[in-house]
């Protein structure tokens, strides 16, 4: 009996000495539950500050942190930039400027755009170039043209692509400059600027 409680001893101290130091192993379950609480403490903090927010339709913006600008002011010096007739549409009450800027589309050809956020938080962007509608459309979609179909607001047809995300751009022209909408904004709000940019009167020189 005693031999074979002193292999009995001799076995256990084995199994003790093949074990891992530092106690069992931990399997990929086991480091995802140790990791759950961190991740829930850094979505909290993300959400207390107002960082982080899920859309489906792309990127949400808050409207109360976002900037505004003076979109007719911005017009006048994109215009002076420019070597092409720039229109400087009306938007209704609610809509705020928060972007503009003059961009390389082509070789050689710029654009002027000019974004709004509406009064339902949606974004709504009006660009302006001479470029090519192939061009602009490449641009402004990042993606090849691929045309929907076309829609007319206040008399003039516009173009429908496809563009990013689930958003969509409307083309159209007026004296050789291509005018392009985009955006995550309803089509309620893209026939809003395009009525606007039917409207629009060109920017002057020095205004």
């Amino acid at each position: 009996m005693r031999g074979v409680a002193e292999q009995r001893n001799q076995s256990s101290e084995d199994n003790r000495s093949s074990a891992p130091a530092g106690g069992p192993s931990r399997g990929p379950r086991a480091m995802l539950f140790a990791m759950l609480p961190l991740v829930l403490v850094v979505l909290g903090i993300a959400g207390l500050t107002g960082r982080c927010s899920f859309s489906p339709l792309g990127p949400s913006m808050d409207p109360v942190t976002t900037p505004t600008i003076n979109a007719s002011e911005e017009l006048g010096s994109a215009a002076r930039r420019v070597d092409f007739q720039v229109l400087r549409p009306e938007l209704p009450e609610g809509w705020r400027a928060n972007s503009a800027d003059v961009r390389q589309v082509a070789p050689g050809t710029t654009a002027v755009q000019v974004g709004w956020l509406t009064g339902r938080t949606h974004y709504v962007r009006l660009s302006q170039s001479p470029a090519s509608e192939a061009e602009l459309v490449s641009y402004e979609t990042e993606q090849r043209p691929k045309a929907l179909g076309t829609v007319d607001v206040a008399g003039r047809k516009w173009v429908i692509y496809q563009s990013i995300r689930s958003e969509r751009a409307w083309v159209s022209e007026r004296a050789d400059v291509r005018l392009l909408i985009t955006g995550n904004g309803d089509e309620r709000e893209f026939r809003t600027m395009a009525r606007a940019v039917s409207r629009a009167s060109v920017v002057e020189p020095g205004q």
